[in-house]
């Protein structure tokens, strides 16, 4: 396919520009089916406060209704095992279809359900549909490219994630303005991007000539290196905490800007959006800052400063300082993120990367369910102001374990080339 043969210079032409075509629209699913993972369940966050209005003779309705954002975490938890073997084992282009479709029809039931603890049993089982989408939508890149193209495609790929973030929660918010109901018809979306995968996506680069030349020398690599324990471990932890932080936003804000008179719906899913829409922005940008910073220093400064951005939401005195505090927050999450998902990209071997990305699907909505769970307590005997305190210094926190990690040299980190493939680090 690469070259032309001279006695059919049009045909070939022609077999290659279908083959871009074919590429393009590989990619465009890959990145549509992740615009809809991390904030898919957020969805309907512009509902919340008329759904704990409905919902408001329910015991503990307050957690309850916040749990319809995270609760889906739950089903990731339990069932992203099992996809990872099976995405390692099977097709995972099978498999990506089969996680929109459940992600389309079970988060739909919302529209038509009237019971908060039915809601709830479904938000479960639509964590299996979100579980499929990222596990398989990450491993597909990490299939189909390698060292800075690699790097480049999952900048791309939590950009859409961002991006998706304001659309969903926007379009979301001006669904709520209708009736808390509607907001849950937004996950039909994924139906449409059913029949792009069937088209364009084979079950692994592998399949093609081109892609095990490319792959060659990583597949031998990580045959022969062992498995970077230390740096995978890090990146869950860090996962895990940044996804408390990111999610205290769609689940506990509303409540915030509905004590401040901000009762549009339309309006809060506006507000809400923003920290997906500069995660967008910092996704982008963290090509960039790997030209001059490592995984590790880039952990540390970007921790500490959406540390400062969650701490600032507990003391803004107006509007204006509150929105500043959601886009320093947004665009440090956004570098944080693609930093830690092409680092774990890079470092995991191909026979293993189903169970890898499971793994950090795992963390990553482990933290999403654990949000509330963590502020609950502190708001026995404090307020949300209190809570938004508490997460920053965690924050900051981390981002100071990172800098004493970095300078004890416990874990190896691969020089800062930013327009050529890393090496395989060993820890």
């Amino acid at each position: 396919m690469e070259g032309i043969p001279s006695e059919r210079p049009v045909t070939g032409q022609k077999s290659k520009q279908k083959s871009q075509r074919y590429e393009t629209l590989k990619l465009i699913v890959i990145l549509s089916a992740s615009m809809l993972t991390i904030m898919g369940s957020a969805a309907v966050a512009p509902a919340l406060p008329e759904m704990l209005e409905f919902f408001t003779d329910v015991p503990d309705a307050g957690l309850l209704v916040s749990m319809v954002v995270t609760l889906p975490a739950l089903g990731i938890i339990i069932s992203s095992p099992f996809i990872g073997i099976l995405a390692d084992k099977y097709s995972r282009k099978n498999m990506l279809m089969i996680a929109l479709a459940i992600f389309a029809i079970i988060g739909a039931t919302g529209a038509v359900l009237n019971s908060l603890y039915l809601i709830l049993a479904f938000r479960v089982l639509l964590g299996i549909g979100i579980a499929g989408m990222t596990i398989c939508a990450t491993a597909l890149l990490a299939d189909n490219y390698s060292g800075a193209e690699l790097k480049k495609k999952i900048g791309l790929q939590s950009a859409c994630m961002g991006f998706g973030a304001v659309i969903l929660e926007v379009a979301g918010g001006a669904l709520a303005d209708i009736s808390w109901h509607a907001p849950f018809y937004i996950y039909l979306i994924a139906l449409l991007i059913i029949p792009g995968a069937f088209i364009s996506i084979k079950d692994s680069k592998k399949d093609s000539p081109q892609g095990q030349n490319e792959h060659k020398h990583v597949d031998i690599q990580g045959k022969q290196k062992q498995l970077p324990l230390k740096s995978i471990a890090l990146i869950y932890v860090a996962t895990f905490t940044l996804m408390v932080l990111f999610f205290s936003v769609p689940t506990k804000l509303p409540f915030v800007l509905d004590e401040k008179g901000i009762t549009s719906a339309l309006i809060i899913g506006a507000l809400i959006s923003i920290p997906g829409l500069f995660g967008t922005v910092g996704a982008l940008g963290q090509i960039k800052v790997s030209g001059y910073l490592n995984e590790m220093k880039t952990n540390l400064l970007f921790f500490m400063i959406m540390g400062a951005g969650v701490f600032i939401l507990s003391i803004a005195p107006d509007m204006l300082t509150l929105i500043a505090g959601l886009i320093i927050a947004g665009t440090a999450f956004g570098i944080i993120n693609t930093t830690n998902l092409s680092w774990l990209g890079r470092i995991a071997p191909e026979k293993s990367r189903g169970k890898i990305f499971s793994g950090f699907t795992t963390v990553l909505f482990l933290g999403q369910l654990a949000s509330p769970i963590i502020i609950q307590p502190i708001l026995k005997t404090g307020t949300l102001y209190d809570a938004y305190a508490f997460l920053g210094i965690g924050g900051i926190v981390l981002g100071l374990v990172f800098g004493i990690v970095n300078m004890m040299g416990i874990i190896d980190q691969a020089p800062v080339i930013s327009e050529h493939p890393a090496r395989v680090e060993n820890n």
